[in-house]
């Protein structure tokens, strides 16, 4: 039986952050409210997508890590930049270090259990 470790949760926790710091900036920062609510679901689609597809830990097509590391270098400080435009870059910075602490330490412990 598979359990769920906790470096997943803070991964989930890292890029639920991002996506939601995401969506609150654009909505914040357009024209009207129908065009904030379209940019923000679009965007929380399309970042749900890539987290299911790429980066979340049951994924069957997940890319490496130096892949993971990579997009959550673009990704993050590209989502922290829409967030000080709204005046939320702290939150999307810390958003950002959930993601690469919960990534590397998940990578340090599958490479324990792997070497069991």
């Amino acid at each position: 039986m598979k359990s769920i470790s906790w470096f997943a949760i803070v991964l989930l926790a890292g890029h639920a952050l991002l996506a939601g710091i995401g969506a609150w900036s654009l909505w914040v920062i357009s024209a009207g409210l129908w065009l904030g609510l379209a940019a923000a679901v679009v965007f929380v689609i399309a970042y749900a997508f890539v987290w299911r597809r790429w980066v979340a830990p049951a994924s069957p097509a997940r890319l490496g890590y130096k892949e993971r590391v990579g997009l959550h270098l673009i990704l993050g400080p590209a989502i922290v930049v829409l967030a000080t435009f709204s005046s939320t870059w702290l939150i999307g910075i810390v958003g950002v270090s959930l993601t690469l602490l919960g990534d590397a330490l998940g990578r340090n412990r599958a490479a324990e259990v792997e070497s069991i």
